[in-house]
């Protein structure tokens, strides 16, 4: 995201486009629930379904998703790839990466999105694995190279949400 898409853009402010992607195999139990909550903070939802046959695809699709699909199962990496080249496609300024299983809770996207669209980092990673008060260290928190030390200014951070 540039510096140029979160300021002004002649007189005018843009918003910038959020895209949340969900790469998936057989979730069809789960992902008309995870499209439809991620829809309410997104600008668009867009599903990679990893090769599925359980009916993935449809049930996304009926949920207002776009879909992209893997006409077999390629692997996580694979799907995560193709998340990263449908957010470039779709001119996304922030993406958001979701699992398709409901492990994911996209009423969290609001706390992901906000050291973003303030220009606090460039980068947030949420972990289901803290608990709701627990916060994590400072070093954690901010992430360099191996060869750099850790800087305060960093722009590519954890979040505890």
């Amino acid at each position: 995201m540039t510096q140029q898409t979160l300021s002004t853009q002649g007189a005018q402010k843009t918003p910038p486009k959020v895209v949340a992607a969900i790469p998936c195999f057989n979730t069809k139990p789960a992902i008309a629930g995870v499209v439809s909550k991620a829809r309410r903070y997104v600008d668009q939802v867009i599903v990679i379904d990893d090769g599925s046959h359980d009916g993935t695809a449809e049930a996304a699709r009926a949920a207002g998703a776009g879909v992209i699909n893997h006409s077999v199962n390629k692997g996580y990496g694979e799907a995560i790839k193709s998340c990263f080249k449908a957010a470039k496609a779709n001119a996304a300024d922030v993406l958001v990466i979701l699992d398709g299983d409901g492990q994911h809770n996209p009423d969290e996207i609001p706390n992901l999105l906000t050291p973003i669209l303030k220009g606090e980092a460039d980068l947030v990673i949420g972990s289901h694995f803290l608990q709701p008060n627990q916060s994590i260290s400072q070093e954690s928190r901010v992430i360099s190279p191996p060869h750099q030390p850790s800087s305060p200014d960093s722009r590519l951070k954890t979040s505890d949400y």
